[in-house]
């Protein structure tokens, strides 16, 4: 085995702990909401803010600096991205009232974005005919950062206030440092070529799930001539529909991911079993992730993502009716399976449909436009909960992502020129 193998099988590992450290960070602060409440006077509107800040600044680096990850600058986006996830903690311990924190968590998600971003395309292009499955792994990573680092933050109530649990937080997420500057090298430049001749005939930059090289499919192969934003991808409709299905599931995500521990306190829980909500949903969707990629990559990723969606809607519908904080617990451990089917479903069925040369940009769109949906339903959590509670939160969610994915799944199974279906 030559340096490059050996380097080239640093990667996955390697994205894989950095994005663990990552996203147990940035999560840490959700769990201590109830109790910054108290200290800050943050309002339940400021909540939905405070989610919603952390979304859009990830929108704003998914669709700008996306295609940076696509010109070789993958490595440095994850450095500085680390560097500002940890600020955003730092700022976030100092900070006395709440739109510091809410100014903390637009840097984290700024940097939290653009790392995604740069993971996202360098284990794309590292095995493009597995990217549904590597892709499962790099959504179990976050999942299970998501099941520490609320639980850690939590459990660490019972001992030290806010700032301080923040504080170490911002010093432990450095440690991501080390992984992304030993691990994080792009793949060789011949081996996801966008100029390949013959699109049509394996290869890993021909290769392309759904491509059936027509001029539609041609206008999403670039090399190193790469446009420099991803909103060119949008003239392909089944690409529009694909990032509709990503916008979907992200939906429930905005709407009730700050929103939650004020929910479960509403309903008789305390921190620690709020801090074990998060744990626990995270646990199916790490188990899953990985037959999910391959079902992704064996059956196509729409296949994939309808699946998760049977399971998701009913689940979230139901929320609004539950009064116990054990049973909306156990519910959140059976959507888990439904997020990590449809998220990882709609996330392949990108990385099929575009050359992988341009895999940052594709994912970048992808995240971003699902970030927008987001941003929004998180800016209006607050005043829903708060205007008509738990149902008009959760009905009115589930409303909103059977429309979208509606909308998306008639577009992503756009027919090709011949008359057969695309494969995802």
């Amino acid at each position: 085995m030559n340096a490059r193998q050996r380097q080239a099988r640093l990667l996955v590992p390697s994205v894989v702990t950095a994005m663990v450290l990552l996203s147990s960070a940035s999560f840490v602060i959700f769990p201590l909401i109830p109790a910054l409440q108290g200290s800050l006077g943050v309002t339940t509107a400021e909540i939905g803010y405070l989610a919603a800040a952390g979304f859009a600044s990830a929108l704003v680096a998914e669709l700008l600096v996306a295609p940076a990850a696509d010109r070789g600058h993958a490595r440095l986006m994850a450095v500085i991205g680390v560097i500002m996830v940890a600020a955003s903690l730092g700022l976030s311990a100092v900070a006395v009232e709440g739109w510091q924190l809410i100014a903390g968590r637009a840097v984290g998600g700024f940097g939290f974005g653009i790392f995604v971003i740069a993971a996202s395309a360098l284990i794309v292009r590292f095995d493009h005919a597995r990217s549904g499955e590597l892709l499962g792994r790099l959504g179990a990573a976050e999942l299970a950062g998501i099941a520490v680092g609320p639980l850690a933050s939590g459990l660490a109530l019972a001992i030290a206030d806010p700032s301080a649990i923040l504080a170490v937080a911002a010093v432990i997420v450095l440690l991501a440092l080390v992984p992304v500057l030993v691990g994080f090298r792009e793949a060789a430049a011949s081996a996801f070529r966008g100029d390949d001749p013959h699109p049509t005939t394996g290869g890993i930059a021909a290769g392309v799930i759904g491509f059936d090289g027509t001029d539609a499919d041609r206008t999403l192969r670039f090399g190193a001539s790469a446009p420099r934003t991803s909103l060119d991808l949008l003239r392909s409709p089944r690409i529009v529909g694909i990032v509709l299905l990503y916008a979907a599931v992200m939906v429930p995500t905005g709407a009730y991911d700050g929103v939650w521990p004020r929910f479960m306190a509403d309903i008789g829980a305390g921190p620690v079993l709020t801090a074990a909500s998060y744990a626990l949903f995270a646990v199916p969707y790490v188990l899953v992730a990985g037959w999910a990629g391959r079902l992704a990559d064996r059956r196509g990723g729409v296949s994939a993502y309808w699946r998760g969606l049977l399971i998701l809607l009913p689940i979230v519908t139901l929320y609004g009716f539950v009064g116990n904080p054990f049973i909306a617990t156990g519910m959140g451990f059976v959507e888990s399976t439904g997020q990590a089917l449809a998220f990882i479903g709609a996330a392949a069925a990108m990385a099929h449909a575009v050359d992988p040369a341009r895999a940052g940009s594709a994912q970048g769109l992808l995240r971003g436009i699902g970030l927008a949906a987001a941003t929004i339903a998180a800016a209006v959590s607050g005043l829903a909960y708060e205007a008509g509670g738990a149902l008009l939160l959760f009905g009115g969610t589930a409303i909103a992502v059977f429309v979208i994915a509606a909308v998306g799944l008639l577009l992503a199974r756009e027919r090709r020129a011949g008359g057969a279906p695309a494969r995802s």
